[in-house]
């Protein structure tokens, strides 16, 4: 469970973060890498995990982004790398995680993961007070044509609650300070497994990732955080 609602919210720091050139006017270029690291609540590091954009190109209209992404722990050990596919139109954007969901599966013999939905509108332009639209992503395993486990995430209640100055070892920036509830629901065989935290993200115009996210606990208690360590 644990594993399974870290892996997820590792999609959700990247589902969320990434920005097409005909969507928000940010250049891409092929190479252009990232890197964000990851921290328990005493500030110890547990992983990190490093973007790079393969490919940006257009079809039909669209601005399509190939990012490989690769997980490294705290100790150096990485994870087989996945790639996860940008589809941008306009003001929406939509992320294909089967890459992601292919890497997960490596480690689950006999099992296929489908990915059924993974859908989060993000708009050109941020605002103090504004409301933004709800998203969710949501996955099963099957096994022999039998489904063994649904696992879905949804965020609400997304919203700009102000603006701050954030210094990470990437730089300074003004940013754009936003908050959304997160829900997990995994059912395995029919049981549910569900569990909930509170996400506070920070967002500059000019990134393609966050510069720094906290998650929170039901109570409140600080669980994590992400900082964007590395942009070229």
């Amino acid at each position: 469970m644990k594993t399974l609602s870290l892996s997820l919210l590792l999609l959700l720091s990247v589902l969320i973060n990434v920005q097409a050139q005909e969507c928000l006017g940010v250049p891409f270029k092929s190479g252009m890498s990232f890197e964000l690291s990851h921290f328990n609540a005493k500030e110890k590091l547990t992983g990190k995990v490093n973007y790079q954009i393969k490919d940006v190109r257009q079809e039909g209209g669209a601005t399509i982004v190939d990012v490989t992404a690769l997980f490294e722990d705290e100790k150096g050990k990485q994870r087989p790398p996945y790639t996860i596919r940008y589809t941008c139109s306009g003001n929406e954007l939509v992320a294909d995680m089967s890459g992601m969901l292919q890497s997960m599966q490596a480690n689950m013999k006999d099992m296929e993961m489908r990915l059924k939905s993974n859908k989060l509108i993000y708009p050109a332009k941020l605002t103090v007070g504004q409301k933004l639209s709800d998203g969710q992503m949501e996955a099963e395993m099957v096994n022999n044509g039998t489904t063994m486990m649904n696992m879905a995430m949804t965020m609400t209640n997304r919203q700009v609650d102000g603006k701050e100055s954030i210094t990470t070892p990437a730089g300074t920036f003004d940013t754009y300070k936003i908050s959304s509830d997160v829900s997990f629901e995994n059912r395995v065989m029919g049981m549910p497994i569900r569990s909930s935290m509170r996400v506070v993200s920070y967002r500059t115009d000019n990134k393609i990732f966050d510069i720094k996210s906290e998650t929170y606990n039901k109570n409140g208690k600080l669980m994590g955080t992400s900082l964007l360590t590395k942009a070229n």
